[in-house]
């Protein structure tokens, strides 16, 4: 494995910010550094900043600085080339064979406004202002609190609107929900605490022809109201290995983006409900979990109701006929919704 190299000395040395104007490197650590500018204080990442956001006053020491950045890109690449070659030699797989053991996929999603119109409950482009701010500020989530994530970086005002866009035009690391919907294409993540801390999630669970269901909650809302806004019929699925996350997703015509008015008559603790404490719609910290098939009919059937006289009519219907035969199931043999919702109902 490649040897890290010690990183070269900047420190008190003169940066130029396009927004902060000129400040001076105070501090510096293994992978960030601290510059003082005349109206406020900064961190960034080390070196890679200098590729995106800084540059250094001294042309020769910016020189170096690229290329030393440069260098650790390719020992990274190096480092995930050896530990994928590792990974084919000595992998064992620990996934089940059997179909039936293989159930339908829900994810937890970050609520995502961007591209959100009367049609379209958002998941296709950036977050509004008023979204990045309140994921950040107010849930906290964490990737959008990452110093990896460009909205942070936007929020902070180290890059412009424009630079946020085109991130996520180029393929940089916005989010995954901000191109759900363009790429319909669902990840597991990866771990942001504890030992597993950067570690690809698995979806050891997920196979094709089998339903993927995208939850979120709106702003200000409890776990009970979280909504359906989209669903596919999984044509490819990744269950992940040590370097990449698991995913599925879909290029078939099977698949149904709501409404932000249909999504509101789709709650998804209608149709679940937990194994342990059934009375309560907790979901916890993983971003996704699995489903029965009847689960999944009874979605597809009211999605289908929901989407009559529309131009998704035929469409609906079809894909709930072709997932009622994949399944070898039916809408009778699913029966009505068991969730928290409708055993709260019953109780009242």
């Amino acid at each position: 494995m490649a040897r890290r190299e010690k990183n070269m000395d900047i420190l008190n040395q003169q940066v130029s910010h396009k927004k902060f104007g000129v400040g001076t490197v105070v501090e510096q650590t293994e992978d960030a550094i601290f510059v003082k500018f005349a109206n406020v204080d900064k961190q960034f990442q080390y070196p890679s900043a200098f590729q995106k956001f800084l540059a250094l006053n001294d042309k020769i020491l910016q020189e170096e600085v690229l290329k030393e950045a440069k260098q650790k890109e390719q020992q990274k690449e190096q480092q995930k080339a050896e530990i994928k070659r590792d990974v084919l030699l000595n992998r064992t797989s620990e996934i089940s064979q059997n179909p039936q053991d293989r159930p339908n996929i829900v994810f937890k999603c970050n609520y995502c406004d961007g591209g959100k119109s009367d049609t379209l409950m958002g998941f296709h482009g950036v977050c509004s202002d008023s979204i990045i701010q309140y994921n950040i500020k107010v849930e906290k989530r964490t990737w959008c609190s990452s110093p990896d994530c460009a909205c942070l970086a936007y929020l902070q005002g180290e890059i412009s609107r424009y630079d946020l866009e085109s991130e996520l035009d180029n393929g940089g690391s916005v989010c995954y929900e901000s191109q759900m919907l363009r790429d319909w294409k669902a990840m597991a993540g990866f771990y942001h605490n504890g030992l597993r801390k950067g570690m690809p999630m698995h979806l050891n669970r997920a196979q094709a022809n089998r339903l993927c269901i995208l939850t979120t909650r709106e702003p200000y809302t409890e776990e009970e109201e979280r909504l359906i806004f989209a669903v596919f019929l999984v044509d490819r699925a990744y269950d992940g290995d040590s370097l990449d996350a698991g995913f599925v997703s879909t290029q078939s015509r099977f698949k149904l983006a709501l409404s932000p008015k249909e999504a509101k008559k789709m709650p998804f603790w209608k149709y679940h409900a937990n194994k342990s404490k059934v009375e309560k719609a907790f979901w916890g910290s993983g971003l996704h979990r699995y489903i029965t098939n009847a689960e999944a009919v009874q979605i597809l059937s009211d999605i289908a109701a929901l989407k009559k006289r529309t131009e998704d009519e035929a469409l609906a219907q079809e894909f709930l006929d072709v997932f009622c035969k994949a399944a070898n199931t039916s809408v009778e043999e699913a029966g009505r919704p068991e969730g928290v919702l409708m055993k709260k109902h019953f109780e009242k």
